[in-house]
């Protein structure tokens, strides 16, 4: 099949047709993303005349934080100040829908925890409308594993202390690159020991990884220095498999106490991480393009499964099956930013995209 990529307004140009007999597809339903548009953990109060005036008054103001949280998530920070100033208004406009959890009510107060979830388009229409860049996809789940070095050893598995309580208090799920921590039960201690954490022992590292279903582990190592204040930091991400670790390091010497430099670090690496990944993954959404591509396959539920992915994948607002048979299709996928990020988002979704010699292929991660 020749590889096609073009801007919309032509007619795709179709390579050569697959072997066997073909079926051909109406376009696929356009891809959404799910949880991205969705915000959690917002605390909300508010005091009014009456208990339902409190109410309304609490849901809509955070409703409008919510939003504010949903388009700084979004976008580069470097291109914050180009967003719109956020009012209830504009907010109750553009909720799909919301729920509130651990209400406590009086006759003149209310408070809860709200989560809201956004009308995808609406948000986007945020976006395209100023022109500004962003990023609607989501990385995998990484597992974040702290160790603490300090005057009583290397602590693993350890609540009682200023590194593990930062990262328990950090909101690692209302990022694009969500992290968990795991529970530090015996599977987990049977798992990993602190020795092989800090050796960087792969085949343990895999099989924590393995049980939250996740595809690389962050091994986090604080180390106390001469003050009680001070704390470095190294942490290194070991992907799931022979790629190669990636390391950050920071470091505080100024900070009033050892847990409020523990929660800077923490939160500085969030920040670098969700800025690598907004740098990858951002798209002009008023850039648009058809790619031509194989869909190499060995069986008709490995297609279903393919073909489900890329209706997953938010870049891809159509898909088109052109022509389809037991040992492969093609596909054109309307799609939006660049090649690059079309690809990066496949990966997300256990998909390669690859190039040979002028044409394009897409197949499952076996």
């Amino acid at each position: 099949m020749r590889q096609q990529t073009r801007n919309i307004g032509g007619r795709a140009q179709i390579g050569a047709v697959l072997g066997l007999a073909l079926l051909i597809f109406g376009a696929a339903t356009p891809t959404r993303a799910a949880d991205v548009f969705t915000v959690t953990g917002v605390s909300i109060d508010a005091t009014a005349e009456t208990a339902t005036l409190a109410r309304n008054a609490a849901v809509g103001e955070g409703q409008r934080r919510a939003l504010q949280i949903l388009l700084k998530r979004l976008a580069l920070q470097s291109d914050w100040s180009l967003l719109p100033t956020v009012d209830v208004a504009m907010a109750e406009g553009m909720v799909r829908s919301f729920q509130v959890a651990n209400e406590k009510r009086s006759a003149t107060r209310y408070l809860a925890t709200l989560s809201v979830k956004f009308q995808p388009a609406a948000v986007r229409s945020v976006f395209t409308a100023r022109s500004i860049p962003f990023s609607e996809s989501r990385e995998r789940t990484a597992v974040i594993v702290p160790v603490l070095t300090d005057q009583n050893g290397d602590r693993l598995w350890d609540e009682g202390n200023a590194w593990t309580a930062a990262w328990a208090g950090t909101d690692l799920d209302n990022i694009l690159t969500p992290m968990v921590m795991p529970l530090g039960d015996i599977g987990d201690m049977t798992t990993l020991s602190v020795e092989q954490a800090l050796g960087g022992d792969r085949p343990a590292l895999s099989n924590l990884a393995n049980r939250y279903g996740a595809n690389r582990v962050m091994v986090a190592h604080a180390q106390t220095g001469d003050t009680p204040a001070s704390l470095r930091v190294r942490v290194v991400t070991y992907p799931v498999g022979d790629g190669s670790a990636k390391t950050w390091s920071g470091s505080e010497t100024s900070a009033p106490s050892l847990q409020t430099a523990a929660y800077r670090l923490a939160g500085r690496f969030v920040d670098a991480t969700q800025a690598e990944w907004k740098r990858e993954s951002t798209v002009r959404f008023a850039e648009r393009a058809v790619l031509s591509a194989s869909v190499a396959y060995e069986s008709i539920g490995e297609w279903q499964i393919i073909r489900n992915r890329l209706n997953q994948i938010p870049l891809i607002q159509n898909m088109t099956i052109v022509a389809i048979s037991t040992e492969g299709a093609q596909v054109e996928l309307d799609y939006v930013g660049s090649v690059d990020t079309l690809e990066l988002n496949m990966a997300q979704k256990s998909l390669t995209l690859n190039s040979v010699e002028g044409y394009w292929y897409v197949a499952a991660v076996r």
